[in-house]
């Protein structure tokens, strides 16, 4: 019993030196570097590496900044840049990371001058992740309603027109989505089904900069639904507001034949 009480306690006391020795060690890893620079100084250096595309480097003087002076107007400006270090490396990991470090900094200083532009950034993270048109659209509606929150908290931020410039990209991949859905209808003869698809289009998506292809697919569907009243009307609308379209001559020949029909 006394050995294992004595085995026991050596085990305590090794434990407790190596735990000492770590810790000594950690402090002596600090890079020195760091310590003879002045904040200015410091995140000077983190915007020359940003430069370079040294972002991990570039962190850690940012990093360095901020943990030493959070309240500092300079400590703030260096955990955005932080959160710009993890986002222009645009792999998956390390744009969660700018979206935790963003979201981050609107936590801490919601009143800054810089807080519309770290949600708008919470944003472009999910805009940089939206797939392709055909594939799942998660992402872009995830984006969407980010945008729209960062215009509604704050209408009248420098940075509208570029969030509205990049929501209506995200408007357009989720109407391309539809869009081809409603062509694979279209494919399979499934008309009525295309035809709910496309007016879906129409109604949420008025700006979609495809719309001449939606009308000239509408009054195909219509016209093999035997519709040629409603199908002549989509046509029209294709040779009438899309005159220079690649559609316009494919939608007068339409007319042409629904005449002779």
């Amino acid at each position: 019993m006394r050995l294992t009480r004595s085995i026991a306690a050596a085990a305590l006391i090794l434990f407790v030196l190596s735990a000492c020795h770590h810790t000594q060690q950690k402090k002596v890893l600090v890079d020195p570097e760091l310590a003879k620079l002045t904040k200015e100084q410091a995140f000077q250096k983190g915007e020359e590496q940003y430069a370079k595309k040294k972002y991990q480097k570039a962190r850690t003087y940012f990093s360095y900044v901020f943990e030493n002076f959070p309240n500092d107007p300079l400590g703030r400006r260096a955990l955005l840049r932080v959160a710009d270090a993890y986002f222009a490396q645009r792999d998956p990991i390390n744009l969660v990371e700018a979206q935790y470090k963003y979201r981050d900094f609107i936590n801490r200083y919601p009143g800054s001058d810089r807080a519309d532009y770290a949600m708008l950034q919470i944003a472009m993270v999910s805009y940089q992740q939206m797939e392709r048109p055909d594939r799942d659209q998660q992402k872009t509606v995830e984006a969407l309603e980010k945008f729209d929150e960062m215009l509604r908290a704050y209408p009248r931020s420098s940075l509208k027109p570029e969030a509205e410039a990049r929501r209506q990209d995200v408007l357009d991949r989720l109407a391309k989505h539809e869009h081809i859905i409603a062509r694979f209808y279209i494919k399979r003869k499934s008309y009525n089904a295309a035809v709910l698809r496309l007016n879906g289009i129409v109604e949420r998506y008025p700006n979609y900069h495809d719309k001449d292809a939606v009308f000239f697919d509408l009054g195909t569907a219509l016209a093999a639904m035997g519709r040629k009243a409603e199908a002549r009307l989509y046509f029209e609308r294709v040779v009438s507001e899309f005159p220079k379209s690649d559609y316009a001559e494919r939608a007068r020949r339409k007319l042409d034949s629904l005449k002779t029909a």
